[in-house]
């Protein structure tokens, strides 16, 4: 009797999930359907710079920067067309947004909408984006709490530093949420949020561990390392010694290292002072810089190919790529423009460390 009610508990729980899939997955498909009409696509260009979001670069199309948004973001996007649509839309694109928000009680028969008709349909499309939006974060509140244990494990397996476990978790529950943004029924649903929340942690890890603080005495350090020691990028020797920080400690940069820096300036006038050799480089903030124009799957790569996340580096591809879950390929293209993007952003600094 027990037994059963236990099989009829989780197949409750296992309906449930599948409902909330795919509430999210047709919530989102109607907010993409709005986000690629034609005929609104350059009031969205206008809106996606008002609102400061992602756009459109390197290997990635606008549109594709468009559908990879979170579903908040998309929601905020569509919310302001439908209250102030850029242009009226055209019979077929009309007819299209209707069937994709499920709007009924509604008729289109000629080519173009009155102002009446249209200003009714903006009024429709706005109720339903409210209550589809609602019904999305009720949807989503129940995943989160469903499987709300993934964080907490995912941060266990990677943070080594106690102090910095709390963090960790907080990365993984916004991996977390990412996941059930793009989560699709019928799907597995609990390995592919691991995936989403190693993949956060793991780039806060190796952020943290950068040193893009103002790292006075690396700077200093590696200013005069030999670039033939460091072999992934011996034909740049800033690159090179930029990717040796990379296993490095993160250091702040605070009054006391300063006072200390310049104390050792005045003991020794003939040893460059490690607050200079950093101003003069500026090669934190070029790290910095650097770190940002990379995507995440990226920053992933370098992270395992040069020991930052508490590990010894990974000498071949074919392990990073078993570790992350791609091809040797794939690991290798990441790596490849990871090193080529570094390269192209520390060329202009080339001389400053002579």
């Amino acid at each position: 009797m027990a037994q059963n009610s236990r099989q009829g508990n989780e197949s409750s729980s296992s309906e449930s999930v599948r409902a909330a899939a795919l509430m999210i997955a047709r919530y989102r498909d109607s907010l993409d359907c709005a986000l690629g009409l034609p005929e609104w696509q350059a009031g969205i260009a206008e809106l996606v710079n008002e609102l400061d979001l992602p756009t459109q670069r390197q290997g990635i199309s606008s549109m594709q920067a468009l559908l990879t948004l979170p579903l908040e973001s998309k929601h905020e996007l569509v919310g302001r067309l439908f209250k102030n649509p850029p242009t009226r839309l055209k019979a077929p694109s009309a007819r299209t947004l209707i069937k994709a928000w499920s709007i009924t009680g509604f008729s289109l028969k000629n080519a173009s909408l009155p102002l009446t008709k249209w200003n009714d349909l903006k009024r429709k499309l706005s109720i339903r984006l409210a209550t589809s939006y609602r019904s999305y974060k009720n949807a989503q509140s129940y995943l989160y709490t469903k499987f709300e244990y993934i964080p907490n494990q995912a941060a266990r397996e990677l943070c080594r530093v106690p102090s910095r476990l709390e963090d960790c978790q907080q990365e993984g529950a916004l991996g977390l949420l990412q996941a059930i943004d793009r989560i699709k029924p019928g799907k597995p649903f609990a390995s592919y949020a691991f995936s989403w929340a190693h993949r956060r942690i793991r780039n806060h890890l190796m952020i943290s561990h950068l040193p893009v603080s103002a790292p006075v005495n690396l700077v200093s350090k590696y200013s005069g390392a030999d670039s033939d020691t460091i072999e992934s990028s011996s034909a740049n020797p800033l690159l090179a010694q930029s990717i040796a920080c990379f296993q490095q400690p993160h250091i702040e940069f605070t009054d006391d290292l300063a006072k200390e820096s310049l104390d050792l300036e005045e003991r020794d006038e003939n040893k460059h002072s490690p607050l200079r050799a950093a101003i003069r480089s500026d090669l934190a903030s070029a790290v910095d810089l650097a770190l940002n124009q990379l995507t995440p799957k990226q920053r992933e790569v370098l992270a395992f190919r040069f020991g930052v996340l508490n590990r010894e580096a990974i000498d071949t591809l074919q392990e990073v790529a078993k570790i992350i879950g791609i091809s040797r390929q794939q690991v290798s293209r990441r790596e490849k423009r990871a090193l080529t993007q570094l390269q192209r952003i520390f060329m202009p600094l080339k001389h400053e460390l002579a």
